[in-house]
C-alpha cells in the first residue's frame, strides 16, 4: 500500500507538471469501466462522471465538457476486448442508457480512461497466480490498442481498481495489489496518465475512520456511495493534471464531508466463528450437483457428532484447513454478529464451497429463532445448516424472499454447536446466521467460541 501511495505521488507531481488534460473543462473524455463507471454516469447527481462535470464547470464557468461513461455491470477486461473487437455487440447501451457503445467509439476523444479490475477479481475471471495475471495484463494492453485505434485519444488514463472490502490485507485486495502495479507499470510503457483511484480511495478512508471508526466508502463493498464517487472523480482530475478541478472537488465536497463525520467508539468485534474453505465443486448453474450435495464425510461426521474439523473433505482425501475468523466492518454485512463473508477468508474461486463452526452456550434449555440471510451482489449459494448435528436448512438461499429464511432450534443447557456448509457459485460469497428470541430481540445469555476447548 505505502508503495502504490508513493508511486501515486510521483505520477501526481509529474501530472502537476504537465498540461492538463481536460483542456480547461473542454474535453471530450470517454470512460471506459464496469458498473461502477454505468454507476458514476447513470446515478444521477451522485456518480463520479456528474462530479466530474460539476467541478470542471465550477472550476471553468464556460467549460462545456463531453463525458461519455461506457459501463458495464459484470465486465471485465476480457468482456471488454471480446466487445471492442465484435462491431455488432457495439449497436446497443451499456448501463447508462441512451448512449450506445458504437456511437460512442465513432467519435475521436480527447482523453480515453480505462478502469477495470473489479469484476476480474470479484467474479473472478482471474485467479491468484502470477500467469493469469500476467495473460490480464495482456489483454489489458490489447485492448487499449484496440480501442485506441477507434478513439485516437490524445491523453489515455489508467486508473487503478478500487477496493473489494475494505482491509487491504484480504486475499482479494492483495491480488488487486498485484495488478495495480502492473497497472501502474503499463501507465509507464505507454506514457498513459496513472489515475489514483485505489491510492486516493485507501488515503480517504484511513483519514475519515480517524473520526468516524465505522465509516465506509462503499455499502456494499464493491459499489462507492455518494463520498466514494467524489473521491474517484477527484482522483480522476488529479491523474489528468487538472488540479483546479481536483481541489473543487476537495474543499467543497469532500473535505465538508470529512468535516461533518460522528465520532465514535470502535465497533464492537462480533463473536468468533471457525472456518474452513478450498472444496472445490462441479460446475453448475441453478444448484449444486447431486453429488456434491450427498453428505461427504465433514457432513457425516457433523450429524454424528464427531470430530467434523478431522474428516477430510472427499473420501480418501485430507481435511480441510480450519481457522478462527472474525467479520468486521471491513466486510459485506460486517455490522451483522453472524456475518461470515469468505472474501476475508480466501480469494473465492468459481464453485467453491466453505464451512463455518461457532459452539453456543446457553443458560439453559429453551427455544431460539434461527435468522438466516445473504448479502451479495450477483450471488448464488446454496447454505445447508445443522444444529447440534440436525440438519435444520438446505437450499440456495439466495433464492429465498429477500435472500432471508427463519426457523426454530432448541438449545440445550450448557453447550451447542452451529455450523454451516456454503456452496458457492460466483460473485459475492457471504451469508449471516444468528439465533434470537422468537420475537426477534436479542438473546440473553448465550456465549459465543471458535472451539469446544
Amino acid at each position: 500500500m505505502k508503495h502504490l501511495l508513493f508511486t501515486w505521488l510521483l505520477f501526481s507531481a509529474a501530472a502537476i507538471a504537465a498540461d492538463s488534460a481536460s483542456l480547461d473543462g473542454n474535453a471530450r473524455v470517454v470512460f471506459i469501466g464496469d458498473s461502477i463507471t454505468g454507476q458514476g454516469g447513470g446515478w444521477l447527481g451522485a456518480g463520479y462522471v456528474f462530479k466530474v462535470r460539476k467541478a470542471l464547470t465550477s472550476a471553468y464557468p464556460d467549460a462545456k465538457p463531453d463525458l461519455v461513461p461506457l459501463g458495464g455491470s459484470g465486465m471485465g477486461v476480457g468482456a471488454w476486448l471480446n466487445l471492442a473487437k465484435n462491431d455488432d455487440k457495439q449497436r446497443h447501451d451499456l448501463d447508462v442508457k441512451g448512449i450506445e457503445v458504437a456511437a460512442a467509439l465513432a467519435k475521436p476523444a480527447d482523453v480515453m480512461i480505462v478502469m477495470l479490475g473489479m469484476n476480474d477479481v470479484l467474479a473472478p475471471y482471474v485467479n491468484e497466480t502470477d500467469e493469469s495475471l500476467d495473460q490480464w495484463l495482456a489483454n489489458y494492453r490489447e485492448l487499449i490498442t484496440t480501442l485506441s485505434a477507434r478513439l485516437n485519444p490524445k491523453v489515455i488514463g489508467l486508473a487503478t481498481i478500487t477496493p473489494q472490502t475494505e482491509d487491504s490485507e484480504t486475499p482479494k485486495n492483495r491480488v488487486m495489489a498485484r495488478m495495480n502495479e502492473r497497472i501502474i507499470k503499463l501507465a509507464t510503457s505507454l506514457k498513459a496518465r496513472l489515475i489514483p483511484t485505489n491510492a486516493m480511495y485507501w488515503d480517504t478512508l484511513n483519514q475519515a475512520r480517524r473520526t468516524q471508526p465505522d465509516f465506509s466508502l462503499a455499502g456494499d463493498r464493491i459499489h462507492p456511495g455518494p463520498t466514494g464517487h467524489v473521491v474517484i472523480a477527484r482522483a480522476m482530475l488529479s491523474g489528468l493534471g487538472d488540479e483546479k478541478a481536483a481541489e473543487w472537488l476537495k474543499t467543497e465536497r469532500l473535505d465538508k464531508t470529512l468535516a461533518n463525520l460522528k465520532p465514535g467508539p470502535a465497533p464492537t468485534a462480533p463473536p468468533p466463528w471457525l472456518v474452513a474453505s478450498g472444496l472445490i465443486l462441479r460446475g453448475w448453474q441453478e444448484k449444486p450437483a447431486e453429488a456434491d450435495l450427498a453428505p461427504n464425510p465433514i457432513d457425516l461426521a457433523i450429524e454424528r457428532g464427531e470430530d467434523f474439523t478431522q474428516a477430510s473433505a472427499k473420501a480418501g482425501g485430507a481435511p480441510l484447513a480450519w481457522h478462527p475468523f472474525q467479520s468486521s466492518i471491513n466486510l459485506t454485512d460486517g455490522a451483522n454478529p453472524g456475518s461470515v463473508d469468505f472474501a476475508g477468508i480466501c480469494f473465492g474461486q468459481n464453485f467453491e464451497a466453505g464451512y463455518g463452526a461457532r459452539w453456543i452456550r446457553s443458560d439453559k434449555a429453551r427455544r431460539l429463532k434461527l435468522n438466516l440471510k445473504t448479502s451479495g451482489v450477483g450471488s448464488v449459494i446454496h447454505l445447508t445448516v445443522w444444529f447440534n448435528g440436525h440438519k435444520v436448512y438446505s437450499d440456495l438461499i439466495t433464492k429465498e424472499l429477500k435472500h432471508q429464511k427463519e426457523g426454530e432450534v432448541e438449545l440445550n443447557a450448557g453447550w451447542n454447536v452451529l455450523v454451516f456448509k456454503s456452496c458457492h457459485r460466483t460473485w459475492q460469497w457471504q451469508q449471516s446466521i444468528n439465533l434470537t428470541e422468537l420475537d426477534g430481540s436479542e438473546a440473553a445469555g448465550l456465549e459465543y467460541r471458535a472451539s469446544i476447548h
